[in-house]
């Protein structure tokens, strides 16, 4: 699974790609991520430093993984210790490290068992079957249009059943689909920083032409807010943005009310999408942003791109399971 940067593949990439560097970061931040691999280390930390040691995970918690932490706690070496710190143990208790890849797992939302995207021979994620369970066709997808090129994550907000979640999933539940997807996708967005010598992370759209004020629960808000937070640092620099697309004149307020209950990082990171003719018009604002993500050719039509095709490809059909994982 581990790749080293390609230069070859860096070199390839169109003129557009506005991702910083990897061997720019590491040149800048190195003192940082010195101090964060010395606290990681030392003796009074005894119980990371033996987990550091052990196995391949001095490979895996390498240059390039601390680096993440480092710019996710803008150079503080002293958070960006902590919340590393913190990733060893929480996926030495998780076991993720035993996981291996499963980026073949990862499933679109409102797919069902007989689709084309379940047909690579492998289990989705666990967790993944009681939450699509409160999907209507078509809900969400999970996308790599561009093998080069971050996640795009697509989500019709209208056709989830928020208020069934709420009643179906406790946040147990929630947060244990939640790790092993954004387990799957940290997979996909490290493999893609390391192949082409850029910093790569998720796009998120979230639609909400569908949706109405009654298809939401507070209570499900709060939980999906909670279990983010509690993930968050243990993820580092993989969510780039979230647009959210054909807001409802109500959600504006709704978004004063709730966007407490999320991650700081989270909520500074998301924005508004105008109405699709002014998108289309706004080629040095949004678009300009979001080519940084995805290029406008594989971005959909209805989101201000040129790809008529919809739904669209989950990127489980790209990557193949071991020979011996199902």
């Amino acid at each position: 699974m581990k790749t080293t940067i390609s230069n070859s593949d860096a070199a390839r990439l169109p003129d557009n790609d506005n991702r910083p560097f990897i061997k720019d970061l590491l040149a800048k931040h190195s003192a940082a991520v010195e101090g964060v691999r010395n606290a990681i280390q030392s003796d009074e930390n005894k119980i990371c430093k033996d987990l550091y040691n052990h196995s391949d995970n001095a490979n895996r918690y390498d240059d390039i993984w601390i680096l993440r932490f480092v710019l996710s706690h803008k150079g503080n070496v002293t958070s960006a210790s902590k919340a590393a710190l913190a990733t060893i143990r929480f996926r030495d208790e998780k076991k993720l490290n035993e996981l291996g890849d499963i980026r073949h797992r990862i499933r679109s939302l409102g797919v069902f068992a007989d689709d084309i995207l379940y047909k690579n021979g492998s289990k989705p994620l666990p967790g993944h079957k009681l939450y699509n369970s409160f999907c209507a066709e078509n809900a969400a997808f999970t996308t790599l249009p561009d093998k080069d090129r971050g996640i795009i994550f697509y989500s019709d907000i209208g056709k989830i059943d928020v208020p069934g979640l709420a009643e179906g999933m406790s946040e147990e539940d929630l947060k244990y689909t939640l790790m092993h997807y954004k387990e799957a996708t940290f997979q996909v967005l490290d493999d893609v920083t390391r192949r082409t010598g850029r910093l790569t992370k998720l796009m998120q759209i979230l639609d909400m032409s569908n949706c109405h004020f009654r298809n939401l629960s507070r209570t499900y808000i709060k939980r999906d807010g909670a279990c983010n937070k509690a993930l968050e640092d243990y993820y580092p620099q993989a969510l780039g943005c979230v647009y959210i697309a054909n807001s409802p004149s109500w959600l504006s307020a709704l978004w004063f009310a709730v966007r407490p209950f999320f991650p700081k990082r989270f909520v500074e990171k998301t924005d508004f999408l105008p109405s699709l003719p002014k998108l289309k018009k706004s080629k040095e604002t949004y678009l300009k942003s979001m080519s940084g993500y995805v290029a406008l050719e594989h971005l959909p039509e209805r989101y201000g791109g040129m790809n008529k095709e919809w739904p669209q490809p989950c990127l489980n059909l790209q990557f193949q399971p071991p020979s011996s994982s199902q």
